[in-house]
């Protein structure tokens, strides 16, 4: 009987056996496609495009209702349109970010050529901030897959907050990797997966998960983490240079003699890392700790990483440079 449906017949069934009967994905992949890839790609995409547009339905509805604070869709439209701008220059609304950040944010996007290093400057205070990063390392980077680099994340963080940008990034760089290898499955055993799989990780992200939360922001993130990843990050060097020599190989590999680890990049890698944080809750559907976390649980971390940041004794003035 299954066999016989139609992919949009399939696809209706797989947004209403993941939203209300709860079924694993994996389940409901072998019940309805035998495990055929091709086949799931197909169905999995189609179930992708019916769930979005069934949230922006009730997104419209939800705006108009007097009861329900919410972005509305003209909102997420002026975001979309922010981060085509913003993702040129390997730069992306923070994950974080108020109604009036964006608006800040907007306005310097007037003139991106101009105000890039303002923008930059503005989502690294964001992104940077004591509070933020303690949310970060408590609710989400003590958890799969981010629990096997918690440690290399917060040398990362102590040595941005010291100006030692270098050691920031070259520390932080393999964790990206890491993480994407880690959320495919594969923890150093058996075959590595092809460069290409993690460079375009969120192009087909249906396939993991057709029906991610808060699905109207993960369009914007995956969208966003994609372009980084592809664009910037993962570029082939045999493509030209990335944006800001924002690039992995450029880091690994010394290609040539252009400075790459600098304060922005820096920033974007801790914003990339962010956004990877935020999909990949998105896609689990699993207890946000960092909305239940008390100012005690925090207290401690974010009391050394304010003294980190506010300690005059920063590498740049040890070493007198």
């Amino acid at each position: 009987m299954i066999k016989a449906l139609k992919s949009k017949e399939k696809a209706k069934i797989v947004v209403h056996r993941i939203l209300s009967d709860k079924q694993p994905i994996d389940q409901i992949k072998k019940e309805l496609t035998n495990n055929d890839e091709s086949e799931w790609f197909r169905v999995s995409k189609l179930a992708y495009k019916n769930y979005y547009q069934e949230q922006r339905k009730q997104r419209e509805i939800d705006a108009r209702s007097p009861n329900v604070a919410c972005t509305n869709l003209d909102e997420i439209k002026e975001i979309l349109d922010l981060n085509g701008k913003l993702i040129e220059h390997a730069l992306c609304i923070t994950t974080q970010v108020t109604k009036h950040d964006l608006r800040t944010i907007m306005d310097l996007s007037q003139d991106i050529p101009k105000n890039e290093h303002k923008i930059s400057d503005y989502l690294g205070n964001l992104t940077m901030e004591p509070r933020w990063r303690s949310l970060q390392k408590k609710g989400r980077f003590e958890d799969f897959p981010f629990n096997a680099f918690s440690r290399i994340i917060e040398a990362s963080v102590l040595s941005y907050y010291s100006q030692n940008y270098i050691s920031s990034f070259l520390t932080l760089v393999p964790v990206i990797e890491g993480t994407l290898l880690r959320w495919m499955g594969y923890n150093g055993n058996g075959k590595k997966p092809e460069f290409e799989d993690y460079r375009k990780f969120f192009e087909n992200f249906h396939v993991r998960q057709p029906c991610p939360g808060n699905v109207l922001f993960y369009e914007i993130y995956s969208k966003a983490a994609l372009s980084i990843l592809t664009n910037h990050f993962y570029k082939p060097s045999d493509q030209g240079n990335a944006y800001s020599n924002f690039n992995r190989h450029l880091a690994a590999h010394l290609l040539n003699d252009s400075p790459f680890a600098t304060k922005e990049n820096c920033i974007r890698l801790f914003i990339l890392l962010d956004i990877l944080s935020l999909l990949y809750f998105y896609e689990n559907k699993g207890l946000d700790r960092q909305f239940y976390l008390t100012p005690e649980d925090i207290g401690s971390t974010f009391h050394v990483y304010t003294l980190c940041q506010h300690s005059k004794n920063n590498i740049h003035e040890l070493l007198n440079v």
